[in-house]
């Protein structure tokens, strides 16, 4: 059991490292919110391949700090933190705390280095380094839970914030990560109790700790790091497609009462280029056209020849085809251009191509590239 959880451990920590390097290599500058991200992992990583380390006993047994640990558990919250404030593009408003986390860590080691010189030398008992760590973890829990709940806060009431990075993401994928994030926290006070009560001993009081969190290095890897770039890729296209015209408009013959209503309605979707909001409805448009909804239905039907959602999708499809084909946009990922086209996720956007192309959009733009 002990050499499973060493290696998933130690996975876990290079797999971070990968991350890391793999981050650095891809991109070409390194904004705020990746540095932070990758901060956030690196801490996790050093801190689960450092505890491993000292498991191991690779340090000769007559190291003057033989034992010692490095504190980097203590900039894990406080970099994600950051990455939030600086994702939501919010940091202008709210303090980082990353002075403060800073100060903390440089304390802390400080203290760590004194008193394991102490007890290596023979000046002071061993009991008082493990008493000094029992605090220590204790502290840095509550500034840890602190931090973490002034982040809940700003995720679980962003409706309230003035961000405009609402316009391109729900932040479910955050919400989750507090939900991980939270078992992750109990595991500690787990782990603490443990120490205390001395129910179990070092280093296995720490076991589902690190196991909890080399999963939390797994998952934010992917996820943050892959939302990111499709956050950035959204927002350079909505520049480039909004500041083009719009696509042209279906030509009718506008002899009938009927058609003439339905060319208004196709023009006033097409000119304003409504279709590429993802929340729009048949009620919603009916509305701001000042019809009822019936007859809205009916003049898509009569004269679209198909439904109001397959209309929409189909003017999406379009503008996604377009997009697709074009060169200037090979570098931007086949998700933020479905969604920047209205769609509300990668399987609608995969579905409704396929169902007007008759292809992927992976091999349309293969295609057109060729």
């Amino acid at each position: 059991m002990t050499a499973i959880f060493n290696f998933l451990m130690i996975a876990g920590a290079i797999q971070g490292f990968i991350f890391n390097v793999a981050t650095f290599l891809s991109r070409r500058k390194i904004e705020k919110p990746v540095l932070f991200l990758n901060l956030f992992v690196l801490f996790l990583s050093l801190n689960n391949l450092q505890s491993w380390f000292l498991e191991k006993n690779f340090l000769p047994h007559d190291f003057f700090l033989n034992g010692f640990a490095f504190p980097w558990y203590v900039l894990i919250v406080p970099m994600f933190y950051a990455f939030l404030v600086h994702y939501l593009a919010i940091e202008k408003k709210l303090t980082s705390y990353l002075r403060f986390s800073l100060v903390i860590f440089l304390l802390e080691l400080i203290a760590r280095v004194m008193i394991s010189t102490m007890v290596n030398s023979g000046t002071w008992p061993e009991t008082y380094l493990n008493r000094y760590n029992n605090i220590e973890d204790a502290l840095t829990l509550a500034y840890s839970l602190w931090l973490f709940y002034k982040a809940l806060q700003i995720v679980f009431r962003y409706r309230e914030l003035d961000t405009p990075i609402l316009d391109f993401d729900d932040l479910r994928w955050l919400k989750w990560f507090f939900y991980l994030g939270a078992g992750v926290f109990v595991l500690w006070m787990m782990s603490i109790v443990f120490n205390v009560t001395g129910l179990v001993q070092r280093p296995y009081s720490y076991y589902p700790l690190r196991l909890g969190s080399s999963i939390l290095i797994y998952w934010v890897g992917y996820q943050a790091f892959f939302r990111y770039v499709v956050l950035k890729d959204r927002i350079l296209l909505r520049k480039e497609i909004r500041k083009e015209g719009p696509i042209e408009e279906n030509a009718g013959t506008k002899h009938e009462r009927d058609e003439i209503a339905f060319s208004e309605i196709d023009a006033y979707v097409v000119k304003n280029q409504k279709f590429l909001d993802p929340h729009l409805s048949l009620e919603r448009l009916s509305k701001e056209i000042h019809k009822s909804t019936s007859s809205v239905s009916k003049l898509m039907n009569a004269h679209a020849g198909c439904n109001f959602p397959d209309y929409i999708n189909t003017l999406r499809v379009e503008e996604a085809k377009r997009l697709l084909g074009d060169s200037d946009f090979s570098n931007y990922t086949i998700v933020a251009i479905g969604l920047e086209c209205g769609f509300n996720s990668k399987s609608t956007f995969y579905t409704a191509f396929k169902k007007f192309t008759g292809v992927t959009p992976t091999a349309f733009r293969k295609e057109a590239t060729i």
